[in-house]
């Protein structure tokens, strides 16, 4: 394929280059022709023209740049300053000049030209930011009359006190200052601004007309009683304010705030409800700012009417519908609003058949906080549809407020294309209905989805049974995950309102707390999987891993409880208690589940057994698969599985074949009745030696007793321990005996007894007279030598038999090179400790 793209990228190029030669030469043209770009970019020249909203260190300014070839020139109104300097490339270096001093400076443009960073001399830091020919930022002076030109004073100050100085000279331009000199005049606005916040204008003063005289005076008032009296003079057809002196401004606003029982409005991200005009600023402010301060514009809103289940998402979506109703109704003058921090009267700023926009006061942990009332916040979304074909007001500064949340978006794109979608039907309009819907088939379809995916995946491995039941499970789990997931993602740009929204936004939440609980689960099954295949965890250990896990198991679902409770807005200790509560009425009514619990512990503790022991259980012989926290499960000789419940496995038995040390062989035999005494006596001898030499049979206690004669035969027992603790070594080991023993049975001469009656019909042989009057004769000797071995054999002699005769027998493979096959219980030579296991390599 790159074959072909080179012949295709080269047309006539000779083809005799491969594709992977042709490579590094088509990576190196891609390098010089960004480098050439690059090159051309860096080359070309920066310009400074153009407007800047500048900022340093205790101020800012707009600064206006005009550049000639390498030389800049500019001016900064505010202060009467001005900028001259050379440009090298992004390098600006020059002098400022003001009435107060001057001094040099250095800027950097950044590389796509919109900013600059720099110096003033070589201490202070002066940034800007270029303010486009197309931004509308403009500010809108009305100055037809004093009213007019106090009004827009006043909104434009707002947005300058609020950091927003690119206005400050349009703030300036309406300014005179009476003692001439504008150098100090940027200087003198900052307490002005801060004096003008503290005062009251009534709104009636904004409807009255221009005066004929060239000069007026406007009062405002304060909740003291102080006043604040503002000249304005006319020069041509606008109206200008007259900035009153300096020190009188300093002096009163100094008064002022000894004697403030509350500090307004200050900022700085945190909620100030001390009047409504504080909490007004907050919230405007806050929901200007954007996300950043979405914490304080919802704390202006007394939410103490709304579902809490829904109160995160709804809280965010009643602030966003408030600043669009206020944004509606026309710019916010603060100073209309009252500032008394001791009256309790509400404030209606806005009514409407629809509903009012009231700020009260509310008692708050904090103290009394004025907000807007709840019948505000249940109202808003009335309010939001009344206002929307509400005539747009005249405007000093741009309007912004806009909301940028995906509601209002949908909401405004459906406006645009299908008006009749907006129509209320019942307590959603049309196009949320729809919405719902979509979101519902979306969730369902995707649900769908992600299960075939998972199936097909699980599908491609070899599972267990058990392994593919839990993955089943999981698989239900994701579903319910995804289901839920877009659920509550989609419900949240529908804007529903609370009545409405907390019962669906409950039903999302269940299901993904509901789908979190099986992936949780097997998610939890695969890390233990995971670990007990790596072999570091023993018998014991499994035990202790498996109760572990279904603790675990147990605290995932007291902690989804918790994250349901926690997204309903219900306390913890509510929650806390209300668990404490159902697991009192749980443990009466699942009494016998507690026990089963509570037992898988003791098991664990008390260690009667562990996993893969073998031995007898409820009757039954099997060997230990697993214990758990409701039962214990065996695999019998059947090959079945065996399911106990723990109080009963602990109350009942239990002998462990895998914890003893040996094997016992008691057997009886029957010899036929005509065996004489020597004969029995010779017999039994051998045996007793037989068992003694023989290395697997424990020699203490070993023995072969005659029992006595029962029904026509002669019984002796064999009682010895077998050198095993493997039920599959012992049979091995017990037919050698057994063999062994035929064999000095026969050599006595005697037979072993047919265990029913038998009549001849031929004549008896009997038993062999030479055999048996040969071992008469060796029990004769035994007595003349005073060796009889009765009752036991001498301790000289059981130390020279011990272990004396071969096994395997003669004639076998040696025991290394023969098949042993483990038992249930024995998987393999171990070292064990603690609760984890090393195989030998």
């Amino acid at each position: 394929m790159a074959q072909k793209s080179t012949e295709k990228a080269h047309g006539s190029v000779d083809g005799c280059f491969s594709s992977r030669a042709c490579l590094p030469i088509v990576l190196a043209l891609l390098i010089v022709l960004v480098a050439g770009f690059s090159a051309l970019a860096s080359a070309a020249p920066a310009s400074w023209t153009g407007a800047w909203d500048s900022r340093w260190f205790d101020g800012g300014a707009r600064v206006y740049m005009q550049q000639d070839g390498t030389h800049v020139t500019g001016r900064y109104p505010a202060y009467n300053g001005r900028l001259e300097g050379e440009a090298e490339g992004r390098r600006l270096v020059g002098t400022w000049t003001t009435p107060k001093g001057s001094g040099s400076f250095e800027f950097i443009l950044s590389e796509d030209g919109s900013s600059f960073v720099g110096r003033l001399g070589n201490k202070q830091w002066w940034t800007g930011a270029r303010i486009s020919t197309d931004h509308d930022q403009a500010l809108r002076a009305f100055q037809s009359s004093p009213s007019e030109t106090l009004r827009t004073f006043l909104i434009a100050a707002e947005a300058v006190e609020s950091g927003r100085l690119e206005y400050q000279d349009d703030l300036l331009s309406m300014l005179i200052f009476p003692e001439g000199g504008r150098e100090n005049h940027a200087r003198e606005l900052a307490p002005l601004v801060l004096l003008l916040d503290q005062f009251t204008v009534d709104p009636d003063i904004f409807e009255t007309k221009a005066p004929e005289a060239d000069e007026a005076e406007l009062v405002l008032t304060r909740f003291d009683g102080r006043t604040l009296p503002l000249q304005f003079r006319r020069v041509g057809a606008d109206w200008f304010m007259v900035a009153p002196p300096a020190d009188s401004v300093k002096a009163l606003f100094s008064d002022i705030a000894a004697n403030a029982q509350s500090g307004g409005y200050k900022g700085g991200g945190r909620f100030e409800g001390s009047t409504p005009r504080a909490a007004m600023e907050s919230f405007v402010d806050a929901m200007r700012a954007g996300p950043a301060m979405q914490d304080t514009a919802i704390a202006a809103l007394d939410l103490s009417e709304m579902p809490t289940v829904v109160r995160d998402r709804q809280s965010v979506l009643v602030a966003e519908y408030l600043n669009e109703v206020i944004a509606r109704i026309g710019e916010v003058v603060f100073q209309e609003i009252p500032n008394d921090p001791g009256s309790l009267e509400p404030f209606v700023y806005f009514t409407h058949p629809a509903g009012d926009i009231v700020l009260a006061p509310t008692e708050t942990d904090d103290g009394v906080e004025w907000k807007f009332t709840p019948e505000t916040v249940r109202s808003v979304r009335g309010l939001y549809a009344a206002t929307e074909n509400l005539p747009p007001s005249v405007r000093v500064l741009p309007y912004d407020a806009h909301s940028k949340a995906p509601y209002f978006r949908i909401r405004a794109i459906v406006a645009g294309a299908a008006p009749a979608a907006l129509q209320p039907v019942g307590p959603l309009e049309a196009w949320q209905w729809a919405g719902l819907v979509a979101i519902f088939i979306v969730a369902v379809v995707a649900a769908l989805v992600v299960g075939l995916l998972l199936s097909v995946a699980a599908r491609l491995g070899h599972p267990t049974a058990k392994a593919a039941s839990s993955r089943a499970f999981a698989i239900w789990g994701f579903r319910l995950l995804a289901f839920g997931v877009i659920n509550y993602l989609g419900f949240a740009i529908l804007g529903l309102p609370s009545e409405f929204g907390s019962a669906i936004k409950s039903m999302a939440v269940l299901m993904m707390i509901a789908g979190a609980i099986p992936v949780e689960f097997w998610i939890v099954d695969r890390l233990y999987n995971a670990v007990d295949r790596t072999g570091l965890i023993n018998s014991r250990g499994a035990i202790l891993a498996s109760l572990l896990v279904g603790l675990v198991k147990v605290l995932l679902v007291c902690a989804n409880i918790l994250l349901f409770a926690d997204a309903l807005s219900i306390p913890y200790g509510a929650a806390v208690a209300g668990l404490g509560i159902s697991g009192i009425v749980i443990a009466f009514a699942a009494r016998s589940t507690l026990e089963n619990v509570i037992s898988a512990f003791i098991l664990f503790v008390d260690r009667p057994v562990d996993v893969n022991d073998l031995g007898r259980f409820d009757g039954r012989i099997g060997t230990i698969e697993h214990i758990g926290l409701r039962a214990t499960v065996i695999r019998t000789l059947d090959r079945t599985l065996l399911t106990i419940p723990n109080s009963d496995f602990i109350s009942d038995s239990i002998e462990n074949f895998t914890r003893r040390d040996s094997v016992l062989m008691r057997r009886r035999f029957a010899l036929r009745p005509e065996t004489g005494r020597d004969q029995l006596r010779y017999l039994l001898t051998e045996i007793r030696r037989m068992l003694i030499a023989h290395p697997k049979v424990l020699p203490d206690p070993a023995r072969v007793r005659l029992l006595g004669i029962s029904e026509n035969r002669i019984e002796y027992e064999i009682f010895a321990y077998i050198r095993t603790v493997d039920y599959s070594d012992f049979l091995a080991i017990q037919e050698d005996v057994i063999l062994r023993m035929m064999d000095i049975v026969e050599k006595s001469g005697s037979e072993f007894a047919s265990p029913a009656r038998t009549l001849y019909l031929a004549r008896d042989r009997g038993i062999d007279a030479d055999k048996g009057e040969a071992a008469e004769q060796a029990v004769a000797g035994w007595r003349d030598e005073g060796k009889l071995p009765f009752p036991n054999l001498a301790a000289s002699e059981v130390s020279a038999l011990r272990d004396t005769l071969d096994f395997p027998p003669e004639g076998a493979p040696p025991e290394d090179e023969q098949y042993n096959p483990s038992g249930p219980a024995e998987k393999g030579r171990e070292r064990r400790f603690g609760l984890f296991r090393f195989r030998r390599q």
